[in-house]
């Protein structure tokens, strides 16, 4: 007679099976990824890829002052797609979140003693999708106190990493267009100019 595992054991295999993926990204990421001294050559040289890992270490931590939309927005104003800029931030910028979500569910949030989690954590209670996309969707410093309520408050993984995908696709591409235009309007008034 085969013994049936329970839930809440599956559960937490999965959720440790998750832990290591995210660790593992990071740890290639930094250790195989050499911090860039010149932002705009190093978007220009490596492309969608560079975004997606720019977009990763940016969520993650500050390891990197340029998060995914910022490469983004620079590679837009370079000529890159900024359907694919978007898309390969979008995709970056959650990976690395995952890690503010694994922190929540494992318990260790350590910002619940700040004043305004307790009102982000009631927002992701009473409205968890539409907060995760807006916090997403939207520049702020909110974000990542939202994603350690959704971890804390056991909101699934995958509905997360979604909206989060979806929120961070369509402000990266509000970052790639800008740069497309920005740049081309700097670069035609140095034209007029000299």
């Amino acid at each position: 007679m085969k013994i049936k595992e329970e839930p809440g054991r599956r559960r937490l295999y999965f959720y440790l099976a998750l832990i290591v993926v995210a660790v593992l990204i990071i740890v290639v990421v930094t250790v195989f990824v050499e911090k860039p001294k010149d932002f705009q050559s190093y978007v220009k040289d490596s492309g969608y890829l560079g975004v997606l890992l720019m977009g990763i270490l940016g969520s993650t931590s500050p390891v990197w002052p340029l998060p995914g939309s910022w490469a983004a927005f620079i590679g837009g104003g370079l000529g890159l797609n900024p359907g694919l800029l978007a898309l390969a931030a979008g995709i970056g910028e959650p990976l690395g979140e995952l890690t503010a979500y694994i922190g929540g569910y494992g318990g260790q949030v350590a910002i619940r003693d700040w004043k305004r989690y307790a009102q982000i954590e009631n927002w992701m209670r009473r409205h968890g999708g539409i907060t995760i996309f807006l916090v997403s969707a939207v520049p702020n410093n909110l974000i990542k106190f939202a994603v350690a309520a959704a971890g804390a408050l056991r909101y699934p993984w995958w509905k997360f990493f979604l909206l989060c995908w979806a929120g961070k696709t369509l402000k990266s591409l509000g970052f790639a267009l800008a740069g497309l235009g920005f740049f081309n309007v700097v670069l035609d008034l140095l034209h007029r100019i000299f």
